[in-house]
């Protein structure tokens, strides 16, 4: 008897064929069941009284779970940190497809719509979490009621699983698998086709400022999200400041407020799991600062050290720069800049090769900090993991996906820090399915369209397209697990 990845040509046609029908004739209501949840603000708030992240994470949950209750699957809330719409065969085991509900903030220059007024626009979705990731939720929904009307004869039950804290430290996820059980295996589509067999080690780090900046310096700020590349930075300084400023590039925003005189600088944004896609505007802005006249050397000192950590996106001024053959090259960026009564602070996002230790690395950029006069606040630190890319699973979902496609598959490790990393035996995969990843609309400026930046937008031809291939792909690892 041969793996289920030999079989996958076979499978009963006229049943693919039907739920593919299934899910084309309800795009529709897939849509407008997107543009539903899309419409709730939901940033995760770990400081907020309301716990466990805020009252807008609670509310996305709350709509979400009401809808799985009207669709008349069975419905758990796990204490806010996690819901679940389950399929509920009573079998044995599960497969779970796990997406997030909560979004990045919406950030500034939105062009085509305001972040939660989702608009259908040119064969288009624009809005917050179009893209990141609700409409893997409602994906995932879907899936589910396919299998249920045309009553397939599945070997597990699906189990939607929904997260409220991904964009901002996964503490959702490691909650609930620390306190109940996972599914036997676990889609996360939140990356793309074919998919992940695994996440790079994640370090986020708070470099601070052991000593403060002259009085020359008013406010620093840029950034809103440890995962983006910010496209603007913006310093105040003193209006009595000897500092040179009129020399600086035209390129630059530089106007005089109540404050004092506030210089932006300007890059393009992205998310920080591929910073070679975006230009970093922290560096843009300490580059050019440190060419004017009239810094003190004090202030020199700690913005040629910002400015070092950012040279590059390896980490390589850190001592943190590494690659492997699993799974690439570690990639390490400062995305938010904030100023404190004179001390200035970066918070910064490192995906690191899987072969390498977060430990060591942690090592090296205090020692770095620590000849600089900078401390080092450690606030994320997992490792890497990878499944078997050989193994019957994995070989499953790439013949899927070769079968669909046409095209030769190549399973890699991933940088985008999905909750894949997070819980055993799960696969980062997507739900979007683009012939030409990357292509966006042509009125979208430079820096708009994907996730976390502004215009987030979804072809809305590729999402059905990729919801009939994520159901494929849990039909064919049903038959084997």
């Amino acid at each position: 008897m041969g793996y289920a990845w030999e079989r996958v040509s076979i499978m009963n046609e006229e049943l693919v064929k039907n739920l593919c029908q299934y899910i084309d004739d309800h795009q529709e209501d897939i849509i407008n069941d997107l543009i539903a949840i899309c419409r709730i603000e939901s940033v995760t708030d770990n400081n907020a009284e309301v716990k466990p992240f805020g009252q807008s994470c609670r509310n996305v949950l709350d709509a979400m779970l009401k809808k799985g209750e009207e669709e008349g699957f069975s419905t758990h809330n796990y204490e806010y940190y996690v819901g679940s719409i389950k399929y509920d065969l009573k079998k044995e085991k599960s497969i779970g497809i796990l997406a997030h509900l909560d979004v990045v903030p919406a950030g500034d220059d939105w062009t085509v719509t305001q972040p939660y007024e989702p608009l259908r626009k040119d064969g288009y979705l624009f809005g917050r979490g179009t893209g990141d990731d609700k409409s893997g939720a409602i994906a995932g929904l879907y899936i589910q009621k396919a299998f249920r009307e045309l009553n397939v004869p599945l070997r597990n039950n699906i189990e939607v699983l929904l997260g409220t804290n991904e964009e901002t430290g996964m503490k959702d996820v490691q909650y609930y698998s620390a306190h109940y059980e996972v599914p036997a295996f676990t889609f996360v589509p939140d990356a793309g086709f074919p998919g992940s067999a695994g996440e790079f080690g994640r370090l986020r780090y708070v470099l601070k400022s052991q000593n403060a900046l002259s009085a020359d310096f008013v406010d620093a700020y840029a950034g809103s999200a440890f995962n983006i590349v910010p496209n603007k930075a913006t310093v105040v300084i003193a209006k009595d400041s000897k500092i040179d400023y009129k020399a600086l590039p035209e390129t630059f925003e530089v106007k005089e407020t109540e404050k004092g005189i506030e210089i932006t600088g300007f890059g393009v944004t992205t998310h920080a799991a591929g910073p070679e896609r975006g230009v970093n505007a922290i560096k843009v802005l300490t580059s050019e600062l440190l060419k004017l006249e009239g810094i003190k050397p004090d202030d020199r000192e700690i913005l040629t050290f910002i400015d070092n950590v950012n040279q590059d996106y390896l980490g390589t001024f850190l001592g943190i720069d590494n690659q492997d053959e699993i799974s690439g090259q570690t990639v390490s960026s400062g995305t938010v800049l904030r100023f404190n009564n004179g001390y200035i602070s970066l918070l910064n996002d490192c995906r690191y090769c899987v072969t390498d230790n977060g430990d060591r690395l942690e090592a090296n950029i205090r020692e770095q900090a620590a000849k600089w006069k900078f401390d080092v606040v450690v606030e994320e630190k997992t490792y890497g993991a990878h499944l078997d890319v050989n193994g019957p699973v994995i070989q499953t979902i790439r013949k899927v996906y070769e079968e669909e496609t046409g095209k030769t598959a190549e399973i890699r490790i991933g940088k985008g820090g999905t909750y894949a990393g997070q819980m055993k035996n799960a696969f980062a995969t997507g739900c979007h399915l683009r012939e030409n990843w990357g292509e966006k609309p042509d009125y979208l400026p430079e820096g708009h369209g994907g996730a976390h930046q502004p215009d987030e937008f979804i072809d809305i031809s590729a999402y059905i397209k990729g919801i009939k291939l994520l159901m494929k792909m849990v039909l064919a690892v049903d038959e084997i697990l």
